[in-house]
């Protein structure tokens, strides 16, 4: 609360009878001028400068006007005062003077004077100030008479918040045309006789397990749409016995299955191929990894060292005497065994119709230039064209258009976490950099935006040159709007 000059009415009654003066009117209200108004925001702050213009109030000898800036919110009670400015007559500025009553900030100038007040005040920005209003409240006071209050002066009217910008999405064709290569694999555990290479296709479970082979090669070979490009079978042996026969064994062993499985269906030799491991001592390592076998750790680093093969093996039986019969046992067979791989392309398919169907099916045989073919038969504002190319980046994560296609779809329904990670697997292309500063846009980070359209439009991408002229005039509107003009000196 301010402290009044004179505290003693009749000091004051006496002091007007003695200037003459007699009671002072109070003025109209509306003295608040400026020649000059600033009013911005920081990071974190909101900045408010003004130069007042008092030389026109004269209050009288003994009377005030206070001005007091008041930032309102706009939608809330919330409100904050600043310090005051107060132009008194002669009398009250000297009586302020010799009592040091001012707050630290609030000002002070003698009415009539020359003088230029400079406010200068910065103050934390708070949420309710993102839409609020500056006001100059105006109040007359002297000794004798109650504090006037008088109508309050629009300064300015703030508004911080930041209105969406949606720019127009950019979706692209996906190119590829090449053939889809597919591949099918497994593991057959065919067992030879011991120290053998002959194929015996019906001793022991031969039946069950070349069945497995011929079956996975029977489907791809009677899919109309599939073609057997390559047919690979790698043999492995198991660590029992020297390496060197070990390596004959698998050699053997291998080449047999190659032969019986290329005479069953008159195979060329060319789609045939082979390899072999003639101790699989990677599957040992993935079974003692899991398994709670007893001294396990000690046997997995042997299992793991840089040994020779042989030693290994002697090592692990020397050692561990137990646990190695239990391993050859238990484990030594499994890691005989071949695993196969046919390896088969698909057709092209030109019928849009059979496109779809084989979407409905079989999305993974289409070439992603099919998804583009398929989308463009759908409105982009369809359920349908939104899950061609949502199928598309799942077939294929990695491709550039799939990715960006992906991204404005998840723009459209508002999942910019989403967003971000396709459109980090765009690539490079004017529309990825385009794509970029839409979802900058959406994001709120303008600034970041207008850079990577600008980069766009420079490029010749029609859309980038017309959402950036919509962009510079949307960060163009005026956050702060001001109600009072300053005045000419």
């Amino acid at each position: 609360m301010r402290v009044n000059i004179l505290k003693n009415s009749i000091v004051c009654a006496v002091m007007l009878m003695m200037t003459g003066i007699g009671t002072v009117s109070a003025h109209t209200g509306k003295l608040f001028k400026v020649s000059k108004i600033n009013i911005s925001r920081g990071e974190k702050q909101l900045l408010i400068h003004f130069d007042v213009d008092a030389h026109h109030i004269k209050p009288g000898i003994d009377r005030e006007v206070v001005f007091t800036p008041v930032i309102r919110a706009i939608g809330s009670a919330d409100s904050l005062e600043l310090p005051t400015i107060t132009v008194a007559g002669r009398n009250s500025y000297y009586a302020h003077l010799r009592n040091k009553d001012l707050m630290p900030g609030e000002k002070l100038v003698r009415a009539g004077s020359d003088e230029r007040v400079e406010f200068r005040e910065v103050v934390r920005f708070q949420q309710w100030m993102q839409r609020c209003r500056v006001v100059m409240r105006e109040e007359t006071q002297t000794c004798c008479d109650p504090i006037e209050q008088q109508d309050n002066t629009p300064v300015a009217e703030l508004n911080f918040i930041i209105d969406p910008f949606y720019p127009e999405f950019r979706y692209v064709n996906i190119v590829g045309d090449s053939l889809v290569v597919m591949s099918a694999e497994g593991r057959a555990f065919v067992t030879f006789v011991v120290d053998r290479t002959e194929l015996k296709p019906n001793y022991m479970n031969n039946p069950k397990e070349i069945g497995k082979i011929i079956a996975s090669i029977d489907k791809v070979k009677n899919d109309p749409d599939a073609t057997i490009t390559s047919v690979s079978i790698k043999g492995f042996a198991s660590p029992e016995g020297t390496y060197k026969h070990n390596i004959e064994l698998a050699m053997g062993r291998t080449a047999t299955l190659k032969e019986y499985v290329r005479k069953h269906y008159d195979f060329d030799s060319s789609i045939m191929h082979t390899d072999f491991e003639p101790e699989d001592w990677q599957g040992l390592i993935e079974w003692l990894d899991t398994c709670r076998l007893e001294h396990r750790d000690e046997i997995l680093a042997i299992a793991r060292s840089n040994m020779d093969p042989d030693a290994k093996d002697l090592s692990i039986k020397r050692t561990y005497p137990e646990e190695y019969a239990h391993i050859l046992k238990t484990v030594y067979p499994w890691l005989r065994h071949s695993d196969y791989k046919i390896t088969y392309s698909i057709r092209t398919f030109a019928d849009i119709e059979e496109l779809k169907r084989v979407f409905r099916t079989t999305p993974e045989r289409l070439r992603p230039v099919d998804f583009s073919r398929i989308a463009a038969t759908y409105s982009p504002d369809s359920p349908e064209y939104e899950a061609t190319y949502m199928k598309a980046v799942e077939i294929y994560p990695y491709n550039n258009e799939a990715n960006l296609n992906a991204a404005n779809i998840m723009m459209k329904r508002n999942n910019l976490v989403e967003a971000a990670r396709y459109v980090s697997r765009s690539g490079d292309s004017t529309e990825a950099i385009y794509t970029r500063g839409v979802l900058a846009a959406r994001n709120g980070d303008f600034e970041r935006a207008q850079m990577y359209m600008t980069t766009a439009a420079e490029q010749g991408l029609d859309v980038a040159i017309s959402q950036l002229e919509l962009l510079k005039k949307h960060r163009a509107r005026p956050t702060v709007k001001y109600l009072i003009q300053p005045t000419e000196k």
